[in-house]
C-alpha cells in the first residue's frame, strides 16, 4: 500500500496503533460477547424449537426509567402445541444474558442448602398468574362433595418440575457475589461491581421482559414463558464455604445465585403474604461450560415446554383438579359443573421445599484448595447428577 495512497480514514494520529486499537477492542467485552452468541447458535437450544438471538437487548430501567441494555437476548419458541390445534398453550423459553471477562475472579458464598423455603425457580412470564388454584380429586373423578378446600400452587410445583434436573438444585447456592480487584498490591472484594454489572442488568432486564409479556384479555391462547437470568463469565469463578469449620475456598464452573428482593407494602398479598421477602435467582457460569449448560437446559427445558401442553388447559385457566400424587399426572382440568367451586375463598399456598445440594469434598480429593499451591484453586469441573434420572419424561 502506497502511504500516500492512505484515505484520511484510515490514519491513525495522537500515538494510537492498530495494537493499541486491537487492545482496547479486546477489553472492552464485546468479542466476548460475539463468542458466546456464535456458542448459543451452536448450541442443543437450535434443535428445540425456533432460536432467535438478539445482542445489544434494550429494556427500560424500572428505576431510573432510562433505556439500558443486556448483551444477549435469546429466545426459544417450542415446537410444542402447534401439531395439536385443541391447545392453548404456546410455549417459549428466554434467556437474559450479560458477559463478564475478568483476571480477577469472582467469589461467591456458598451455603449447602437455598436461601429461600420455596422454590422460585424458574421465574415464569407471559401467564395472569403463576399460581394454580387446585381442588381434591374425589374418588369417581370429581371434586370432594362437602368439602370446602383447595389450594394454591405455584405452576413450577403443580408440574414438579423438580423432577428435571436443571430446575431442581443442579449447582451450589450462592447466597451472594463479590468480584476481586485490585487496591495497590491488596486484593478487596467489591459486592457492588458485581451487583451493578450481573444482578441488576440481569433482573430488570428480566423485569422490563415480563411487563412485556403480559397476556392480552380474552386471548384464546396462552404464551407462557419460562425465563432464566445468566451471566457468563470468563474469569475464575471461586466458591467460599464452611467446611469442617474452616472457611474452604473450591473453583466450579456453574453457580446459582439468590437474590433478596423485599415485599413492599403495596405488592403484598394478604392472603399469601411474604413478610420474607422474594428470593429470585441468576445462573454464572464459566463460557468452558456453557456447552454443557445450554444442552441440559434445552433438554429439560424442553420437557417443561412438553408438560405445559400436556396441561394447557389447567395452566390457561388457572385452576386444576389434583389427587396430590407425586409428579404432575395427577392434574386434570377442573369439570364445568363446578364452577360455583370457584366462589369459594382460597387462602391456603403450599409450595415445594426446594432441593439442597451438598458437595462431599475432601483434601485428599484436590477439590478444596491447598494453601500449599498457592496459583491453583482446588476445583470441581462437572456435575454427573445432571445426566436425566430414569423414567423421566
Amino acid at each position: 500500500m502506497v502511504e500516500n495512497a492512505t484515505p484520511p480514514f484510515a490514519q491513525l494520529f495522537s500515538g494510537v496503533t492498530v495494537g493499541k486499537i486491537r487492545d482496547v477492542i479486546s477489553k472492552s467485552g464485546y468479542p466476548f460477547q460475539a463468542v458466546i452468541a456464535e456458542v448459543f447458535r451452536e448450541s442443543s437450544l437450535r434443535d428445540a424449537g425456533q432460536l432467535e438471538i438478539q445482542e445489544e437487548w434494550a429494556y427500560v430501567d424500572r428505576e431510573s426509567g432510562e433505556t439500558r441494555s443486556v448483551d444477549l437476548f435469546v429466545n426459544t419458541v417450542f415446537r410444542h402445541g402447534y401439531e395439536h390445534p385443541e391447545s392453548k398453550i404456546r410455549a417459549s423459553l428466554s434467556l437474559v444474558v450479560e458477559c463478564k471477562q475478568s483476571e480477577l475472579p469472582y467469589i461467591f458464598f456458598l451455603r449447602h442448602s437455598p436461601p429461600t423455603s420455596r422454590s422460585t425457580f424458574p421465574e415464569f412470564g407471559g401467564l395472569n398468574s403463576t399460581d394454580i388454584r387446585v381442588f381434591p380429586e374425589g374418588e369417581l373423578g370429581g371434586i370432594r362433595q362437602n368439602e370446602d378446600f383447595s389450594i394454591w400452587m405455584s405452576v413450577s410445583d403443580a408440574l414438579a418440575l423438580h423432577e428435571l434436573p436443571f430446575f431442581n438444585a443442579p449447582a451450589p447456592y450462592a447466597i451472594s457475589l463479590a468480584k476481586a480487584v485490585r487496591r495497590g498490591a491488596k486484593l478487596e472484594l467489591t459486592g457492588e461491581e458485581a451487583y451493578r454489572g450481573i444482578t441488576l442488568p440481569l433482573l430488570k432486564a428480566a423485569d422490563h421482559l415480563h411487563s412485556l409479556i403480559q397476556p392480552q384479555p380474552n386471548s384464546v391462547l396462552v404464551f407462557p414463558k419460562i425465563i432464566v437470568n445468566l451471566a457468563v463469565v470468563r474469569a475464575p469463578m471461586v466458591g467460599t464455604f464452611l467446611h469442617a469449620g474452616e472457611q474452604e475456598l473450591m473453583a466450579l464452573p456453574w453457580v446459582r445465585v439468590g437474590h433478596l428482593e423485599p415485599t413492599l407494602p403495596d405488592q403484598l398479598d394478604r392472603q399469601r403474604a411474604r413478610i420474607t421477602g422474594n428470593v429470585r435467582y441468576f445462573d454464572v457460569v464459566h463460557e468452558s461450560f456453557l456447552p454443557r449448560y445450554l444442552e441440559v437446559l434445552a433438554r429439560d427445558a424442553t420437557s417443561a415446554a412438553e408438560r405445559l401442553h400436556l396441561h394447557s388447559t389447567e395452566i390457561a385457566a388457572g385452576v386444576a383438579m389434583s389427587d396430590f400424587s407425586e409428579g404432575h399426572e395427577g392434574l386434570k382440568p377442573l369439570p364445568e359443573n363446578h364452577d360455583l367451586d370457584l366462589e369459594k375463598p382460597c387462602h391456603m399456598h403450599i409450595g415445594r421445599s426446594p432441593n439442597a445440594l451438598s458437595i462431599s469434598v475432601t483434601k485428599t480429593g484436590g477439590e478444596i484448595s491447598d494453601s500449599e499451591s498457592s496459583a491453583v484453586v482446588g476445583w470441581i469441573d462437572g456435575y454427573p447428577w445432571l445426566d436425566r434420572p430414569s423414567g423421566d419424561d
